[in-house]
């Protein structure tokens, strides 16, 4: 993708690792009463195409292998309207969006594309297709992410920032990337004939990844969009037929004063190649699928596949494989995408598809030129939903898949519901007792408003600017790299033009200040009116060149507090003003709010980027500042992990209070 992932692998490899253990350790395992586990269970009772709400425990009936189950309890999982992309939380570490997929009020939908079914015309459609699902059908709690085929399970990044997504899809090189290093190993084997049984391999190795890593980090639904002309089923090769390696001679040398043949690097190459090779013959890619399924089913996981009108150069069906693609085609190779020479039957290929979202509860879009319908149907298909609990009757610890059943008992209408779990196997079992608690983490708006500014931060930024509003006075900071000043820019300083407005076309305050040669400057814009801005327009202007950049102003109230200015320590420099609040784990921060009024209490919280406070003491003291009062705080960052933060000051005066919030980022 933009990142190509191959240089993110071995980071994210590390990340994921600890993510899984992470994830499990959050995620609630089965909880056991009298030897019981408890089932949770995603249901969608639907009138007219939409899901009935206000029901209650009584009004559902849930059968386990045909046995009646107690329902225990029963939540209404709802999906709020979309939110701008800037308000999404941003900066999800892979083991943060772990964490968050094993919330069930966050809705997992994972698209893998297959790039050998695709050429540069085909790409186009679907690419459109995937774009406008982005812009249209993704919701506050959704955490997706889109791979190849030729990306590793490990590269699975929930919760990326949706331009980020776009980028990538717009990227033409984005299905050129280089395949994984095991197939290039493979294919670098010369194994004749038998490109299609890697390439079978390597998409199987993927999907198994990612359909486990989404078990174990989650309970409720997750959806895999699989985008290809098919998967696999081919059987075992049982002839020796195009199989053939390179063998070079062994070297010869030396071992005890004997002349004797020695192991050498080529030499293990060829023993690798050809163990691969009949490992590949060997491999039943009919029992892969079924196998996929089943833990699939044990996952909680639905395949809903979309499938692809691929060509190919002609090529007989037993080298074809099951619609994967030959060592013929560039696609195959990972070379460039080019136009096909002619089109091949579609109907036996695209089967395995439809069996792939039947085995699975899914949904399979047939032909891909309803690819807007399928992915349409599929955010409908895992939209608000009940989760319904309830304790098994049966205390067998065999691991087995057992079926799921849920109606109505009003009139035992059947409803859509997840249709299998995995019984825990004695390892599983946690003998303690426990009782449900959901855990919240959805982020509240004054949180996710005070971080939208870390959106914006760029490592490759001109200058940094951060305004803060304190009654009718905007200060504005403008804070440019110390590597940029360090490389001499700006060196003359450069001349600063501010217009603050509201909403983008009413101004409310203009000023001119300078910035310094040390990449400084703090300029001050009287405000005319009572309106609050909501941006400023920075205009940077030196001799032969010029900069402007628009920056969003906080929304804090202001009545009894301003909002804080900022100014960083470390060992480089002293109380530089911030126009980043971005911070290395050895700064230190100075803060200082100005009282606008006299206030009766004050204190302060960090928080989490959930909003959730951590214990993190605050140092906060009252300050005379010439005629005025103002709130200090001195913070250090070596005791705080990478990672978003939101720093809380609450005022009060008498029964009315007012909360203040600054967003940081530790790197």
């Amino acid at each position: 993708m933009g990142r190509l992932r191959t240089t993110r692998t071995a980071i994210l490899l590390a990340c994921l690792a600890g993510a899984v253990l992470t994830a499990q350790s959050k995620q609630k395992p089965p909880v056991f009463r009298g030897g019981t586990s408890l089932v949770t269970v995603d249901a969608y009772p639907t009138k007219q195409g939409k899901v009935v709400e206000g029901l209650t425990a009584e009004d559902f009936e849930i059968f386990e292998d045909g046995k009646r189950q107690d329902v225990e309890s029963l939540e209404f999982v709802p999906f709020d309207g979309r939110i701008t992309d800037d308000d999404r939380p941003v900066h999800i570490s892979s083991r943060e969006g772990l964490e968050l997929a094993s919330d069930p009020r966050y809705r997992v939908t994972v698209f893998i594309v297959d790039r050998a079914a695709f050429y540069r015309e085909n790409w186009k459609e679907m690419r459109d297709a995937l774009l406008d699902f982005i812009h249209t059908s993704v919701e506050p709690r959704d955490l997706i992410d889109v791979i190849t085929t030729d990306d590793s399970w490990q590269s699975l990044a929930l919760g990326r920032h949706l331009s980020e997504l776009e980028r990538d899809l717009d990227n033409p090189e984005w299905l050129q990337a280089d395949q994984s290093e095991s197939t290039q190993v493979l294919e670098g084997c010369g194994l004749q004939g038998m490109q299609s049984r890697i390439r079978a391999d390597a998409t199987y190795a993927l999907l198994e990844g990612v359909v486990r890593l989404l078990g174990q980090a989650r309970e409720d639904h997750s959806s895999i969009v699989y985008i290809s002309d098919a998967i696999s089923r081919a059987p075992m090769d049982t002839s020796n037929r195009n199989t053939k390696t390179m063998s070079l001679p062994r070297p010869i040398g030396l071992v005890n004063g004997k002349i004797q043949h020695t192991a050498s690097a080529t030499d293990m190459h060829t023993m690798h190649c050809k163990s691969e090779a009949q490992r590949l013959r060997d491999t039943n890619f009919g029992q892969r699928f079924d196998e996929l399924t089943r833990l699939a089913r044990a996952s909680n996981v639905a395949f809903y596949p979309i499938a692809v009108e691929s060509l190919v150069p002609f090529t007989t069906v037993a080298q074809r494989g099951m619609g994967v693609p030959t060592d013929t085609t560039p696609q195959a190779r990972g070379g460039p995408l080019t136009s096909p020479l002619v089109s091949r039957s579609q109907g036996r290929v695209h089967g395995s598809l439809t069996a792939l979202a039947a085995a699975t509860g899914g949904l399979a879009a047939i032909p891909a030129s309803d690819a807007r319908e399928g992915l349409e149907r599929i955010a409908g298909d895992v939209g608000p939903h009940y989760l319904v609990r309830y304790y098994t009757t049966n205390t067998k610890r065999d691991g087995s898949i057992r079926t799921i059943k849920v109606q109505l008992k009003k009139d035992g209408t059947e409803i859509r519901a997840r249709r299998w779990y995995r019984a825990p196997t004695a390892d599983d079992v946690k003998e303690k007792p426990g009782t449900f608690k959901a855990v919240e983490r959805i982020v509240p708006p004054p949180v996710a408003n005070a971080m939208a500014p870390l959106t914006k931060v760029k490592p490759s930024a001109q200058f940094f600017a951060y305004g803060a509003v304190a009654g009718s006075t905007l200060t504005v900071v403008l804070e440019v790299p110390q590597e940029a000043v360090a490389a001499g820019r700006w060196s003359e300083g450069a001349e600063v033009h501010l217009l603050a407005d509201v909403g983008g076309s009413e101004t409310v305050g203009t000023a001119r200040g300078r910035l310094q040669p040390n990449g400084r400057a703090v300029v001050q814009v009287p405000l005319d009116g009572a309106k609050r801005p909501t941006s400023v327009m920075v205009h940077v202007r030196a001799a032969g060149e010029s900069v402007t950049e628009r920056i969003a102003v906080g929304a804090n109230p202001n009545a009894m507090v301003g909002d804080a200015l900022g100014y960083r320590s470390s060992r480089r420099a002293l109380s530089v003003p911030v126009g980043s609040f971005v911070f290395a784990s050895d700064d230190k921060l100075a803060l200082e709010w100005p009282l606008l009024q006299p206030v009766d209490h004050f204190h302060a919280r960090l928080l989490d980027r959930f909003g959730e406070p951590l214990k993190f003491g605050i140092d906060l003291k009252a300050q005379d500042a010439g005629a005025s009062r103002r709130l200090v705080s001195n913070l250090k960052f070596s005791n705080l992990g990478r990672g978003d933060y939101v720093l809380e000051l609450t005022v009060q005066k008498g029964d009315v209070s007012e909360k203040n919030m600054l967003a940081l980022r530790v790197k």
